[in-house]
């Protein structure tokens, strides 16, 4: 049932890469500088043309795989964006394509290639979990990989699906001779017979590492026999509970043969290109730069347009907080005891909105899922024409064309401000607890000194409310409590005035964007360097 399911097309043969490990350790930092040793010295041998099977009990060094897909996306157009994303630049389009038909054939993904990937928890309907798989399997197979390394494939897959994913990379290995090397956590007994070696850990030891047909015998040898119809996998696990019988397991497998050891069947790999006459791969030029951007920004108009409810929640909140400023001041006055105070308040107040409401934003975006940074400009864009032509003119500033484009600009270029600091702090920080955390006291300080509670610090807060103070002060006369006509721009407070023009402080300000944007890049580039995202 299962071949005939995922039977597809001819799975093109690789290049064929043999990897070998000894004596491999790893360690982390532990308290008060200790180190922890994960793995104690294994050894071990990946052949092409098999699938090595890695597996422990908890806390033995898996992790566990997500299928980092765009739920937005139909299954072809996310294979299709990697292939143009990861392919040569200069290898025909033609040719693209035809890879991207050749892995949704091979993948059995024919019959879903328009369907979108789907969120349940978004309630978004989409492929099923074991496509999903594939997909995620798909998009890593664009560049023909020699090597495949797999967390769990099989983990959150009901039975049937799970057994799908597995002939799959059996077919992947034996047929197109690729090196395929998955951790698995208790699969089931149909999963397993497909196992062509296998490796078992227990506190960073190797208890077993061979062809999985030998794995029965070594066990028995040692003294635990598998009773029958029992799971071999759940059996081993159960043994390595006990500490007497973990110790004398690791003690007797460290004098068993490695994987791939002289019982081991070879496979199709050896043949006569050998492991020390293979050449490794070049570095073919991916795509460009310009490419890239105009892929993603492609990508996230399709995400906007498929996901309108993210669109409407995302505004609606700009709606009611325009509505709730502008019935706070409706309609302001122009004296100088109530309409001066209240109009530099309401300035003040939209800045705090405009702050905090797309930094926070940024942070719960980026923090679901690190590998998909969601963010757009343009979105930015959309929340302060919604905002600001609400409160605008509920609050009554002054009724002029330019006076209110001025005011867009402004808010608009000091919103993307606040949305890339609020990156900053998600990309800097583990989760978004302590990204919450940073960006409150940075908000909280840039907004005591911006010109309206304290002064003398050049903030970009500052610039932008210097220059929106200015921009309605300037059009603004004031009626003193004896009927005295007063110019807006004489009354503007000393800690608001920073002596600089409206133009002068709106290019500061598009200067402050640029360079917190090439910062939150540095910072990008930096945390992938340092396996921080």
């Amino acid at each position: 049932m299962v071949d005939a399911e995922l039977g597809g097309g001819d799975i093109v043969k690789s290049p064929q890469v043999e990897l070998s490990f000894q004596d491999l350790r790893f360690g982390v930092k532990g308290p008060k500088g200790s180190r922890i040793e994960i793995l104690k010295g294994i050894s071990g041998q990946c052949r092409p043309g098999r699938v090595l099977a890695i597996m422990g009990s908890s806390g033995a060094g898996k992790t566990t795989l997500r299928d980092v897909l765009l739920s937005s996306s139909t299954v072809r157009e996310s294979i299709m964006l990697s292939a143009l994303l990861k392919l040569p630049h200069d290898m025909p389009y033609s040719q693209k394509i035809a890879r991207v038909d050749t892995i949704i054939e091979q993948l059995e993904l024919t019959g879903c290639q328009h369907t979108l990937i789907g969120d349940e928890e978004q309630g978004m309907k989409g492929i099923s979990g074991g496509q999903k798989r594939r997909v995620s399997v798909g998009i890593e197979l664009i560049k023909d990989p020699s090597v495949i390394f797999l967390d769990e494939p099989t983990s959150g897959l009901d039975s049937e699906m799970a057994v799908g994913v597995m002939s799959l990379l059996l077919r992947l290995a034996h047929e197109g001779g690729k090196t395929v090397v998955i951790t698995i956590h208790q699969p089931n007994s149909l999963i397993t017979a497909q196992f062509d070696d296998f490796m078992l850990l227990a506190d960073g030891h190797c208890v077993y590492g061979g062809p999985w047909a030998g794995a029965l015998p070594h066990f028995a040898a040692a003294g635990f026999s598998c009773p029958t119809y029992t799971n071999p996998t759940d059996y081993f696990l159960s043994v390595l509970k006990k500490p007497e019988d973990k110790e004398l397991l690791i003690e007797f497998g460290r004098k068993q043969l490695t994987v791939g050891g002289e019982e081991g069947a070879p496979g199709p790999a050896a043949e006569e290109q050998g492991a020390e006459d293979a050449e490794p791969p070049s570095a073919a030029p991916e795509a460009r730069w310009a490419t890239q951007v105009w892929l993603l920004s492609k990508r996230m108009v399709l995400m906007w347009r498929r996901s309108p409810n993210m669109l409407f929640s995302e505004l609606s909140q700009y709606l009611f907080l325009a509505l709730f400023i502008g019935l706070m001041y409706l309609q302001l006055n122009d004296s100088v005891a109530s309409g001066l105070p209240d109009r530099l308040a309401s300035l003040w107040f939209a800045l705090a909105i405009l702050s905090f409401t797309p930094s926070y934003t940024a942070i719960t975006i980026w923090d679901p899922d690190r590998k998909l940074l969601r963010r757009e400009s343009s979105q930015g864009m959309y929340s302060t024409i919604i905002f600001g032509a609400i409160s605008y003119w509920m609050v009554g500033y002054v009724a002029n064309a330019g006076s209110f484009f001025i005011y867009l600009l402004a808010f608009a270029l000091f919103q993307l401000v606040s949305e890339t600091i609020g990156m900053l702090c998600a990309i800097c920080s583990r989760n978004a607890t302590y990204a919450v955390l940073i960006l409150t006291f940075v908000l909280l300080i840039m907004l005591s000194f911006s010109g309206f509670l304290v002064t003398r610090i050049p903030v970009y807060f500052k610039y932008t409310y210097a220059a929106v103070v200015a921009n309605e002060f300037d059009h603004v006369t004031f009626e003193t409590a004896q009927g005295e006509s007063v110019p807006g721009s004489t009354v503007i407070p000393s800690q608001t005035d920073n002596g600089l023009s409206i133009a002068v402080n709106l290019v500061i300000l598009f200067c402050i964007y640029i360079i917190t944007r090439l910062g939150a890049l540095a910072a990008l580039m930096g945390a992938a360097r340092l396996r921080w995202l």
